[in-house]
C-alpha cells in the first residue's frame, strides 16, 4: 500500500521533514497485532522480528505499534475508572 519511493524530485521545494507519509495498516496486519497483544503486551526482540516478518512490517513499526497499543489500553482504563467514579455520584 504505502511506499516512500514514489516521491517526486521536487520534494526539497516543500518544506516538509523527511518523514514517511502516514500509512494505515491493513485489516490483516491490525488483526494479527491485536491477536498477539491479547497474549502478550510486551514482546521479546525475537518475537518482534518474527511478527514483523509475518505481517510485512519493519520491527520498528511493530515495536511502536505495541507502545501505542499499551498507551491506548492505559487511556481506556483511565476513562473507565473516571466513568465508574462519576456514575456513583449520579443520583438522578
Amino acid at each position: 500500500p504505502c511506499n516512500a519511493k514514489g516521491e517526486n524530485a521536487a520534494n526539497w521545494l516543500t518544506a516538509k521533514s523527511g518523514r514517511k507519509k502516514r500509512c494505515p495498516y491493513t485489516k490483516h496486519q491490525t488483526l494479527e497485532l491485536e491477536k498477539e497483544f491479547l497474549f502478550n503486551m510486551y514482546l521479546t526482540r525475537e518475537r518482534r522480528l518474527e511478527i514483523s516478518r509475518t505481517v510485512h512490517l519493519t520491527d520498528r513499526q511493530v515495536k511502536i505499534w505495541f507502545q501505542n497499543r499499551r498507551m491506548k489500553l492505559k487511556k481506556m482504563n483511565r476513562e473507565n475508572r473516571i466513568r465508574e467514579l462519576t456514575a456513583n455520584f449520579n443520583f438522578s
